[in-house]
């Protein structure tokens, strides 16, 4: 797949890139590299580490641009890029605010701004040697927040301890980045995944200008977590022939497997109206639209007539129907896959909730499914407990087994899934919620609370990096000795950090997948291939 907008820089940058060395404005302070997007100025923080922040990838996508495709930002200034940028703007749907926002946006990124198509990098100080492994990483965030700002995705500490080169990007999430109206011709479908679009142009100049960090862009592994997860999903489908990546990390993926939600024009239609842009569909009310200002849009969508949160269209370009036929038919990228979720991925989407029969409404339409269908899938829980599971297994855990399993099926040899169980006290927020949805990334990023951390938590981090990072490095052996490739029909799931076992030589504990994916095959995959829109996670 060939995005012309995105190669438009040609290999006559190779040349020019070619020569692109790190030199030191001064003996600590300033690392000094020149790419594609200018001379950039980051900081070595004089502990082995050097990073470069608000790199950007792209032109700003505001005014005329806003709502079209990435154009490729090439330029000769120096950037100053020694501190975080803004976040793209944000939604935080009103019902979930009071857990989603401390859960994960706090602590809060510096900013928002729809100038906001900025990369990180994050690399060891010494570029001797050989090139090393690349960990690009995709926030989740329900595709309507998020940011490669918020401070737990910092990548110093996988940079120091695993000898890798780290990179974390922004993408336009919610209205901005998935406009779900058509307005005639003026947003076409293909243009209309334009956060996918952002991904892939933020790839792009990763390979095009990474070797100039020390990174090998022969070895970049996709890494992403929850929407994060499913957009590397999407990465994978669309780049069937010499991928530009070598490997994918998907954790907790909400995968949709089948039907992705279409256009709303009647939302649409009463957005535009209530930002004063009345009228029919077509370039005069679009035209309208891109003239009101970011920060009004965002107010509508942060507030109490704001429609349900957004998703990728099916377009085909970037998002594909029959997506587990694609796999089996061997049109997708065949890369190794590490892959896996959490214990309890959907306790924080369902805090709160106690009444089944209420929730199976809401989520998937009255009497559609009752408790008492479902109730022998889940002996013995019931309340919050049985919510909880349901959510999990229909939202994350059997989308998981029908992707991973699929890989197994069409033939590919390296692939490893796992379930990652640690709890610790200091990050559990809420009574009750346990391995969580999210939970594992300050052990991932090293960014862990280090006054309330325990010992076994602070051990887990450096053994879930090395993880990630052998993983990254080599991705076509087991990423730990005990940890066999996955084979859906015998004892090679992998239980991660449960028990307490959080060594390298403990922290695997394999087990057949019969049990996590007992409610799949007779009952939730099937249903899995047309997702409601009530369910969801980020």
């Amino acid at each position: 797949m060939k995005y012309n907008h995105f190669v438009s820089l040609g290999t006559c940058l190779q040349l020019v890139l070619s020569f692109s060395t790190i030199s030191r404005a001064s003996a600590v302070q300033s690392p000094t590299v020149i790419t594609t997007s200018g001379r950039l100025v980051g900081l070595d923080d004089g502990a082995g580490v050097i990073s470069f922040k608000k790199v950007p990838y792209a032109q700003p996508p505001t005014g005329s641009q806003r709502w079209k495709p990435p154009a490729a930002l090439v330029s000769g200034n120096t950037v100053d890029a020694s501190a975080l940028g803004p976040s793209c703007l944000q939604q935080f749907p009103l019902a979930g605010q009071a857990a989603t926002i401390p859960l994960f946006n706090t602590p809060p990124p510096p900013s928002e701004n729809e100038d906001c198509l900025f990369l990180n990098v994050w690399a060891p100080a010494s570029i001797q040697g050989p090139l090393k492994a690349v960990i690009f990483w995709i926030h989740g965030g329900a595709l309507s927040f998020g940011s490669a700002s918020l401070p737990y995705y910092d990548g110093t500490s996988l940079a120091q301890n695993q000898d890798v080169v780290v990179v974390t990007i922004n993408y336009r999430t919610n209205v901005f980045g998935f406009p779900f109206g058509s307005d005639a011709a003026e947003i076409p479908l293909n243009q209309r995944n334009l956060g996918l679009l952002d991904q892939e142009l933020a790839l792009q100049w990763v390979r095009l200008n990474i070797h100039a960090f020390g990174g090998d862009a022969n070895r970049i592994a996709l890494m992403g977590q929850s929407a994060g997860a499913s957009s590397v999903t999407w990465l994978l489908q669309r780049h069937p022939i010499n991928p530009p990546f070598q490997s994918a990390i998907l954790l907790s993926s909400v995968f949709s497997v089948e039907v992705t939600p279409t256009t709303n024009e009647q939302a649409w239609t009463a957005f535009a109206t209530a930002v004063g842009c009345a009228g029919s569909a077509g370039v005069q009310r679009l035209t309208c639209l891109k003239q009101v200002s970011a920060s009004t849009i965002h107010n509508f969508f942060n507030g109490p007539n704001a429609p349900p949160v957004f998703s990728a269209l099916i377009d085909n370009i970037t998002v594909f129907a029959n997506p587990i036929q694609r796999i089996l038919d061997h049109k997708v990228a065949r890369v190794p896959i590490l892959q896996g979720n959490m214990e309890n991925d959907a306790s924080v989407f369902v805090l709160g909730q106690s009444d089944v029969g209420t929730f199976l409404n809401n989520t998937f339409g009255p009497g559609v499914i009752t408790p008492a269908a479902i109730a022998p899938l889940y002996p013995g829980l019931s309340g919050f407990s049985e919510i909880s599971q349901i959510d999990r297994d229909f939202s994350f855990i059997c989308p998981a087994s029908l992707h991973t399993s699929a890989y197994a099926r069409s033939g590919m040899t390296n692939v490893f899934r796992y379930i990652y169980g640690a709890v610790f006290a200091d990050l559990q927020l809420f009574p009750g919620i346990g391995a969580w949805h999210g939970s594992e990334l300050p052990e991932l990023f090293g960014t862990y609370n280090r006054t309330s951390a325990t010992a076994s938590e602070v051990q887990l981090s450096s053994t879930f990096q090395t993880i990630v990072a052998s993983f990254a490095k080599n991705p076509f052996v087991s990423p730990v000795p005990s940890w066999p490739k996955y084979n859906p029909n015998s004892t090679t799931l992998a239980n991660l950090a449960f028990n307490g076992n959080v060594a390298l030589n403990n922290v695997v504990q394999t087990t057949s997948t019969a049990q996590l994916d007992e409610a799949c095959a007779p009952f939730w995959d099937s249903i899995v291939l047309l997702p409601p829109t009530g369910a969801g996670a980020v």
